[in-house]
């Protein structure tokens, strides 16, 4: 079983009436912030919101589907069409994906539960999820980010919450909508099958069979290489933006610059095709700024962000990493969980440093309530370890 953690893991914390009046404040505490954020904002669009926009009124007006890139992004139109069928106006597409959030919000706080066996741990993780300015802002967008996030909060509780491998397959409908709603959606697919592979492995009978297991491991990946370069990378500018030095996408202000000339790969390349040509042809051009996109997607403090902005982003996000990976060390979380939230968020990691960070850092905020679960369980570990003096 993958799972079991609650016959595991130790007894809340909390009393039920203090964990209720928590509960109470985490609500009131999000739907006011909400409130204030729907006066302030409304209805937010970027340039990539007229074209989901344009997209879901062709399928909601005449069921058309449209055949270039954006067909990688169906999962979000249809969502809007949808929403557009019912007779929603844009702010009625804002209050749904905010509500839908919501209660993404509340599995949250059930999956930290489940995987810090207290009270505590998802108090403080679903209280910082809130106040996380950065992620809760795009809900008031026309945007993928927000149904995106919110159904891998979703699927992240069926999987933690399963008891069993015929359990976790309801999160397959969901993670394969996760995959039409962004291109990258792919990574919480891949994830899932390490997640199933390990199950797999851990109750292997023979090394015989384990060694089949590892061999699938190769196999697969390299299946999956193929799809990503020949289909969803295509859209990506995975090495223009290289030439440009931009570290940050389209801003001017960080740069890295190349002492030689720069050597581009051929236009018709494949995009893999393209990454592996450039970094052979300037290998430390593109470690530097690689490194430096990787240093940016973890640390997602940003130079025109304000003192205040990135001093809170430190004071808060850093420490949740080190009891993150404290707690990921631990077998007190059943390794298939470990290896899918893991995987799921190296992943996210690798295509940023590979393509480009994003100006809001929104390319952490579609995996950081990863981060922010298993920080605050290992914080709860640890106050527990404080009070009963154990080294458990």
């Amino acid at each position: 079983m993958p799972n079991k953690l609650q016959a595991v893991l130790p007894h809340p914390q909390l009393s039920p009436a203090a964990e209720m009046r928590i509960q109470v404040a985490l609500a009131v505490l999000w739907i006011v912030l909400h409130t204030v954020l729907f006066w302030k904002y409304g209805v937010r669009t970027t340039d990539d919101s007229r074209e989901y926009l344009t997209y879901a009124h062709a399928i909601a007006d005449d069921f058309y589907f449209a055949n270039n890139y954006y067909i990688k992004h169906l999962g979000y139109p249809l969502f809007l069409a949808l929403l557009f069928k019912l007779g929603l106006c844009l702010k009625g597409v804002i209050i749904v994906q905010t509500l839908l959030s919501g209660v993404a919000t509340m599995f949250f706080y059930r999956t930290t539960k489940l995987l810090a066996g207290n009270a505590l741990a998802p108090a403080l993780a679903t209280f910082v999820l809130i106040i996380w300015y950065d992620l809760q802002l795009f809900h008031a967008f026309i945007m993928t980010e927000s149904l995106y996030v919110s159904l891998l909060m979703f699927a992240f509780y069926l999987i933690v919450k399963a008891d069993s491998v015929r359990q976790s397959l309801w999160a397959v409908p969901v993670l394969l909508y996760v995959a039409l709603v962004r291109p990258n959606g792919f990574i919480a697919l891949v994830a899932y099958m390490a997640y199933l592979i390990t199950i797999a492995y851990l109750a292997a009978p023979t090394k015989q069979a384990r060694r089949l297991l590892l061999l699938v491991v190769l196999v697969v990946p390299l299946a999956s290489i193929l799809v990503v370069d020949q289909y969803l990378l295509q859209s990506f500018t995975v090495v223009e933006t290289y030439e440009k030095g931009e570290v940050i996408y389209l801003y001017k202000g960080l740069l890295v610059h190349s002492d030689k000339p720069i050597i581009m790969p051929p236009e018709h390349a494949s995009p893999l095709t393209k990454l592996y040509l450039f970094v052979r042809d300037n290998t430390s051009y593109f470690f530097r700024m690689s490194a430096l996109r990787f240093l940016l997607f973890w640390g997602n403090v940003k130079p025109f962000f304000s003192v205040f902005h990135n001093t809170m982003i430190a004071l808060l996000l850093y420490p949740l990493y080190l009891f993150g990976a404290i707690a990921l060390l631990k077998d007190r979380i059943p390794l298939p969980i470990r290896i899918f939230s893991v995987l799921l968020v190296l992943q996210q990691a690798f295509i940023t440093t590979i393509t480009s960070e994003n100006e809001t850092g929104r390319f952490l905020m579609s995996i950081v309530f990863i981060v922010f679960a298993f920080g605050a369980t290992g914080i709860s570990w640890q106050i527990e370890k404080w009070k009963t003096g154990t080294s458990r």
